[in-house]
């Protein structure tokens, strides 16, 4: 069957929503595997088609038929053929199961969630599966019907509790966590998930994550620092550790330690690099200072792997300002803003630089600009568009 997006895709999107962790882009540790094919199929391709196309119409009664064509359409991201032809397979046999789900998963990535919840519904009231209740429970999802998406995957986890399906619906709740008792129960299902999959890293960083949007960082950094050590060779895990883990000064030589094995793993790694170098620079009272000549190498070595991971210039910058380097401070928060215009903490440091170097004209951009950043924030908290505002989000990239 078509295959749905892998938990640990569904687990990147709920670290940005949920504690506000900057998108995973610069984290390209592996390529992603089973993307969507190009809706330009090459040669040989084009002959395949041609042959399906050729049977399809020449036995417009024969099932298989259809729904041979229909899935080499979803295969290379040609939804509405592959729906076209998945809908005249179906009228063919109404009860093959594999037809049916496709053509559900087709409706719900082409935005037809009222087509892909009918024909779900229908499935379910002939035969139920917790494949069925977690694919209506991404339909309710996406429809903005978030406790009945809540209560579908539930009943998946409990019809069949996987590893997968426990880390739906736990992901779930931890990404929608405004809702009473969601967060809760997302803390209560990956605690019971890991208790039954100790060896799942995704589990265990989930249960990580939850513990951080508790506020207890403790208790998540020791956990995420627990889903590093299941696999030290995983890259995945790291991104989470890293993000988070200068809230816990107290295990700061703890994931330092990660963190230089992960580098020493992966040396031409953007965020290996960086993650390290800031570890570095987060010092517990008591510690010696930072060597910044190697902080600031490991930086560039960062950037250079990753030139659009923005945050890897932002903090370049901080060591600049702070070294009273103010040009260089300048070109790499502007370079920053390049790379993501929205980012009010490039924008506050430009406005001081600015001011302090008698640019009035250019501090006043900045600062309008950061007004217009807090307004639109308001706004969009207020209508419930957004779980949190850009400051909150930003705040927790780096503390510097």
């Amino acid at each position: 069957m078509w295959q749905k997006a892998s938990g640990w895709l569904r687990i990147v999107g709920i670290v940005s929503l949920v504690i506000y962790l900057a998108t995973m882009t610069a984290f390209a540790f592996q390529s992603n595997a089973g993307a969507g094919g190009s809706s330009h199929p090459g040669p040989g391709l084009q002959q395949v088609e041609r042959t399906l196309l050729e049977t399809a119409r020449q036995s417009p009664n024969d099932f298989a038929a259809q729904q041979r064509l229909g899935e080499f359409y979803l295969q290379q991201n040609r939804l509405p053929e592959g729906i076209l032809y998945l809908e005249k397979a179906q009228q063919l046999n109404p009860q093959d199961y594999d037809t049916g789900y496709d053509l559900s998963l087709a409706y719900l990535n082409s935005a037809d969630t009222v087509k892909a919840s009918a024909q779900l519904h229908q499935m379910i009231t002939r035969h139920e599966t917790a494949e069925l209740d977690d694919l209506l429970a991404e339909v309710n999802e996406k429809s903005g019907d978030y406790k009945g998406a809540a209560s579908e995957y539930y009943r998946a986890a409990q019809l069949d509790p996987t590893e997968g399906n426990i880390f739906d619906l736990a992901s779930f709740l931890l990404q929608h966590k405004n809702y009473e008792g969601f967060l809760d129960n997302a803390l209560t299902f990956f605690r019971y998930g890991v208790q039954k999959y100790p060896r799942s890293a995704k589990l265990t960083v989930g249960l990580g994550v939850t513990l951080y949007a508790e506020g207890r960082y403790d208790d998540a950094v020791e956990t995420l620092c627990a889903a590093v050590d299941l696999d030290p060779t995983d890259p995945r895990p790291f991104q989470f550790l890293g993000k988070v883990s200068t809230v816990s000064p107290a295990h700061m030589p703890e994931i330092r330690k990660r963190l230089e094995g992960f580098v020493h793993l992966y040396p031409n790694n953007g965020p290996a690099n960086y993650y390290y170098a800031v570890s570095l620079w987060e010092r517990p009272e008591g510690e010696p200072v930072a060597d910044m000549g190697v902080i600031e190498a490991l930086l560039k070595k960062a950037i250079a792997a990753n030139p659009d991971f923005y945050e890897a210039h932002f903090q370049l910058g901080v060591l600049y300002q702070d070294q009273q380097k103010y040009p260089d401070a300048i070109r790499e928060f502007n370079q920053t803003l390049t790379l993501r215009p929205d980012y009010s903490r490039a924008h506050y440091r430009l406005f001081l630089l600015y001011s302090r170097t008698h640019q009035k004209q250019l501090a006043d951009q900045h600062l309008a600009i950061l007004k217009q950043i807090k307004q639109e924030d308001a706004q969009a908290e207020e209508a419930g568009d957004i779980p949190g505002n850009t400051q909150a989000k930003q705040t927790m990239e780096t503390p510097h």
